[in-house]
């Protein structure tokens, strides 16, 4: 063997070299690791989605808004000789009109700016229309387009003065618009005498003796007053002739 090879490792022997500690693979060298710098910024944490209040939908539309989200509630609408007031959380029609007194169909004619009446939005503003401070044997009337007293007379047989004299909380009886609430007193239907309103402080007595006839004759004229010691302005009762007197 020359001399040259005497020191060289036989690839197979037990005495090859082991590699330095500090090589590394062939294919290591050739794609060496990128570490991230020490001082590198983290990556910015995905962006989480924005939590949905209950009762909303995921784009953020309150389940019972009938509005774009983000819309304000529009402004008070028209109220003749009611009042408006502001819908809070958990309000519904039927319980506004609970709370002011009202027919439920009188607030709903009264709001037509509602695309739903079932679905309110806190915020919004509601007319409350007016009513009579009473309409005790009557009937609590909704005010249509088109309505007039006269023409609400008419519909009911009572005379126009009667309904007047029951709806004092109207300003101006020429003037009623749709939504108004208006009573339309008891009358006693067919009279065979003189149909007379009762006017504020009346009573039967006092009525029988200004027509100069008999309180029974004038209490049996009128069935439709339950209470003959109670009669409300506005109401139509029944004066006899002397004949029936």
């Amino acid at each position: 063997m020359p001399e040259g090879d005497a020191t060289r490792p036989h690839p197979g022997g037990s005495g090859a070299a082991a590699p330095a500690e500090d090589e590394k693979p062939r294919e290591a060298q050739d794609h060496p690791a990128v570490d991230a710098p020490a001082d590198a910024d983290p990556p910015p944490p995905a962006a989480a989605e924005a939590p949905v209040p209950s009762g909303t939908s995921p784009q953020g539309v309150p389940e019972t808004a009938t509005v774009p989200a983000g819309a304000a509630p529009e402004g008070p609408p028209p109220c003749p000789g009611g009042q408006t007031v502001r819908v809070q959380p958990g309000d519904t029609l039927f319980l506004l009109a609970q709370r002011y007194g009202v027919p439920l169909a009188a607030v709903i004619l009264a709001n037509p700016q509602l695309g739903d009446p079932d679905r309110l939005v806190p915020g919004q503003w509601i007319c409350i229309p007016s009513a009579p401070p009473g309409c005790p044997g009557g009937h609590l009337v909704v005010v249509r387009p088109g309505d007039t007293l006269f023409a609400i007379a008419q519909r009911f047989r009572v005379p126009l003065e009667a309904v007047i004299a029951a709806n004092p909380q109207l300003a101006d009886p020429d003037r009623i618009e749709p939504g108004q609430i208006v009573c339309v007193p008891r009358s006693p239907g067919r009279c065979e005498g003189v149909p007379y309103v009762v006017q504020p402080g009346d009573t039967l007595f006092a009525i029988a003796q200004r027509f100069g006839v008999d309180l029974e004759a004038l209490t049996a004229a009128n069935p439709q007053i339950t209470n003959p010691d109670r009669i409300w302005p506005g109401e139509v009762v029944c004066v006899p002739t002397a004949r029936e007197a």
